[in-house]
């Protein structure tokens, strides 16, 4: 009884601390203004920072720092961004802070809306040559809907803002005097997962300019398309050891950076040398990018050598190394049948949860508060036939209830039945939440026995194909009915993590920045 309230107590803590309906989005590690940063690292609040400025009818990159602070209540989440940016070249600064309020509301169906507002009085003050630019009003709205899946939050959402600053001479007099008004919409796109995030944006900027020139006022507006995307990846990399007179030929490491890269085509008017705008419009095209420096993690180096030579070798390194795969590899034998018990636990550490904002420290120490209280008590097994002294007991609740892996009926999972294609395929989509990608009633794909497919298996093998999670034998057939060896299952597993490290991103980052 004693190992049972045990085993009880560190499942309520995972599935408390874990918490999907409350992993806050990275969205905003560049902030709102349109610019890119170096992005989240470790220990770190404050970013390197670039941004195109057109607000004096040219484009002006301005680079400096952005320092972020956030904290958490129940259902908002305040931050405050602080911009300190230069150009020597056009004796430009720029300086800027602006505080938000992110109002969450949880749906019932896995969904969180999040509506930013402006929180208190916008500050903001750019300075080109000798000409002053005072934001006297920003209006700003943003709203998103995050979509958690077991594996994978996606969000998608719009955003609109109009400024306006006061044009003024250098030391706060109205020599210049005018206005300049920049309205701002756009839509962005993204999603968060353990092996990477990405955000990306496409933003359309309206300028309209009336500036004080003697008795006349010189009068000019132009348009500005701009194209932003944001990108944390992991990558691991096999490296070879270069004495021979060591105990392991090599290892994998691991390797985490962030990649910001912006471009933007202005339509903007030509400036005779009086700076008086013309009625001839140019268009001007750029792009650039900003990178963090890596973090490198040197992972654990099984022991394999019995499987020198075998197909499925590197997947199965990998998974090892990524400790997807656990237990005494020595004894690992490609060709046994995976159980779905196995399974479970390998799912549970290669889908892994979505990480929680790590700015967000305060909320993350009262979730393991309330995880601690509410640890005491005990739940009943969710299968009758996986008690709790059961080996896989703890990743097969995990794995159900995060929706990643179902039983097989009347309470039961059958743990130690060998698994098959079509349903281990099926739970790798779940995990992704792309079923709906398949096409409507029934999906046929290219595999010359699709016929087999089962009916319940239909769209997550359509979709698994689509995106590259499988393929056919050389003859073209699939065999989804057959047992799953660890081999097999060890090199579709490998095939989920790649694309979730690099096939996902590429939709949301190629589709839209072209860099």
């Amino acid at each position: 009884m004693e190992k049972r309230i045990v085993l009880m107590v560190c499942l309520a803590v995972f599935l408390i601390f874990s918490d999907p309906l409350r992993s806050y989005a990275r969205q905003g590690d560049s902030g709102y203004e349109g610019g890119i940063s170096s992005g989240e690292v470790p220990n770190k609040t404050q970013y390197d920072y670039q941004e195109v400025c057109f607000i004096t009818g040219e484009p002006v990159l301005f680079k400096g720092t952005l320092s972020v602070k956030k904290s958490a209540k129940q259902d908002s989440v305040s931050s405050t961004y602080i911009y300190t940016l230069k150009n020597a070249d056009k004796a430009a600064t720029l300086t800027r802070t602006l505080s938000y309020t992110t109002k969450l509301a949880d749906k019932d169906n896995k969904q969180t809306v999040e509506e930013t507002a402006l929180a208190g009085k916008a500050v903001e003050s750019i300075k080109i040559g000798s000409t002053t630019y005072t934001l006297t009003n920003y209006d700003f709205t943003r709203s998103n809907l995050v979509d958690h899946k077991s594996a994978i939050d996606y969000f998608a959402g719009n955003t609109w803002g109009k400024k306006v600053y006061q044009i003024g001479a250098s030391g706060g007099g109205t020599a210049n005097g005018g206005t300049v008004t920049v309205e701002i919409t756009g839509n962005f796109y993204g999603y968060n997962q353990y092996w990477g995030t990405t955000e990306a944006q496409a933003l359309t900027y309206i300028i309209n300019s009336e500036k004080k020139n003697g008795d006349k006022t010189d009068k000019w507006g132009g348009t500005v398309d701009v194209n932003l995307s944001s990108n944390t990846e992991k990558q691991i990399k096999y490296v070879e050891n270069l004495p021979d007179e060591i105990s392991f030929k090599g290892g994998y490491v691991e390797t985490q950076y962030n990649n910001s890269v912006l471009e933007y085509k202005s339509n903007l008017p030509e400036f005779d040398k009086n700076g008086t705008a013309t009625d001839r419009m140019v268009e001007t095209k750029n792009s650039m990018k900003l990178e963090t420096f890596p973090v490198w993690k040197r992972l654990p180096v099984p022991h394999l050598e019995h499987l020198r030579g075998h197909w499925a070798e590197k997947d199965i390194k990998s998974l090892y190394s990524l400790e997807v795969l656990k237990g005494n590899d020595s004894i690992f034998k490609p060709e046994e049948y995976m159980t779905r018990a196995e399974y479970a636990k390998a799912i549970v550490n290669a889908a892994k949860e979505v990480p929680a904002d790590p700015a967000l420290a305060s909320k993350t120490a009262a979730k393991r508060t309330a995880a601690s209280n509410s640890a005491k008590k005990e739940t009943a097994p969710t299968f009758k036939d996986v008690s709790t002294e059961n080996l896989y007991y703890d990743n097969i609740e995990i794995a159900f209830k995060r929706g990643l892996i179902n039983g097989v009926g009347n309470n039961l999972f059958e743990p130690d039945r060998a698994l098959n294609v079509a349903d281990a395929v099926t739970i790798l989509v779940r995990a992704l939440g792309l079923e709906n990608l398949a096409p409507n009633p029934k999906p046929v794909t290219t595999f010359r026995d699709n016929d087999k497919i089962p009916l319940y298996a239909r769209n997550a093998v359509f979709v698994a194909e689509k995106i590259g999670l499988i393929q056919g034998d050389d003859k073209g057939y699939l065999k989804p009915m057959d047992k799953l060896t660890k081999a097999r299952a060890a090199a579709l597993i490998n095939r989920f993590i790649q694309y979730m490290r690099d096939g996902i991103r590429k939709d949301y980052k190629d589709g839209i920045v072209n860099y």
